[in-house]
């Protein structure tokens, strides 16, 4: 008979989990459980997950190595997927408390704007994202695939210019639909993990001279080795009809690739973010570093530097060269 999982049982089930003998393992006859992953599980397991399922999720076969870090990131995802319309994580999530642009803030779009009425934007502001998806089907195709759809939002505050009531100076909004297959194989000692296919919308919501869009269709390749993971996104900008495009040389600045790796040292993160438009002769993109080290459960200090071109939309033809520190919720691994 089936034994549904109740709250007196979770709570047991972890204490012995990570009180056996100390250690971070815990034994059994038929191999080891992650003590780590059979927490994650009773905190984020579906109604109806069996110890069974869980016991499944968690043994560790004898003589295999720890499950690397993108492994456990994408095995919690997966306890939520047959939960369809569940919100999970996305990309970052971070508030920047403290965020300044050494290159000076952009006015120049705003010039013929009412909302700086003679002022002028100062280079400190404060910087959020708020990113989630939601698995919407499973195996539609019969490869292991999985559709989600997602949505982005990064937005840009000038909280401290009271002068000028404090405006959002730029907030773009990235909604996006994938499908993502996932794959195993290994090539000198990197791992594919799964590769997307995907169209995304970015626009910053404005109309007349402030307005900025674009749409692309990508493929997102994501690997991994122990303790890091790649993300490899090219992409095509989908055509608009000229007379109806607010930035046609965006791809000029923005590039046509994006390249994304994550590391894990200790308690520490490092990321670092490339984009390119593989022109020599004039050649744009940018990067983007961070580090986050974690003060509480899902909380974490983070520090950003921005380089380059299209930090936001507004901003897709500007140079910013922003440092900014805050707060990071949850993390890449």
């Amino acid at each position: 008979m089936t034994l549904r999982l109740r709250r007196s049982a979770r709570l047991m089930l972890a204490i012995a989990a990570v009180s056996v003998s100390g250690q971070a393992w815990s034994k059994s006859d038929d191999g080891e459980y992650d003590a780590t992953c059979i927490q994650i599980a009773i905190e984020e397991q579906a109604p109806d997950t069996t110890i069974e399922d869980i016991r499944n999720q968690c043994r560790k076969a004898p003589g295999l190595e720890t499950k690397s870090a993108l492994d456990q990131r994408v095995e919690a995802e997966k306890r939520n997927q047959y939960n369809q319309f569940t919100l999970q994580l996305y990309r970052a999530n971070y508030v920047l408390v403290g965020s300044y642009d050494f290159a000076g803030i952009n006015d120049k779009p705003f010039q013929d704007d009412s909302t700086l009425e003679g002022e002028s934007f100062e280079p400190y502001e404060v910087k959020f994202q708020i990113s989630l998806k939601v698995p919407l089907a499973n195996d539609l195709l019969g490869l292991g695939d999985h559709l989600f759809a997602g949505y982005t939002n990064r937005s840009f505050w000038q909280a401290y210019t009271h002068n000028i009531s404090a405006p959002f100076r730029e907030t773009n909004h990235e909604p996006e639909v994938w499908m993502s297959f996932d794959m195993d194989w290994d090539l000198f000692g990197v791992r594919s993990r799964m590769i997307d296919v995907g169209l995304s919308h970015q626009s910053n919501g404005q109309s007349g001279d402030l307005s900025r869009s674009w749409n692309r269709a990508y493929l997102r390749f994501v690997f991994e080795t122990e303790s890091s993971a790649y993300i490899l996104q090219p992409w095509v900008r989908l055509p608009e009809n000229q007379g109806e495009d607010d930035n046609p040389d965006i791809i000029h600045y923005m590039g046509n690739v994006e390249f994304m790796g994550v590391t894990q040292y200790g308690q520490s993160q490092f990321s670092l973010m490339l984009r390119d438009n593989f022109d020599f002769q004039d050649n744009k993109g940018a990067f983007e570093l961070g580090y986050s080290y974690p003060i509480h459960r899902n909380l974490n200090l983070y520090v950003q530097w921005f380089y380059g071109y299209g930090e936001s939309l507004i901003d897709y033809n500007y140079r910013n060269n922003t440092l900014s520190i805050g707060f990071q919720l949850g993390r890449w691994l």
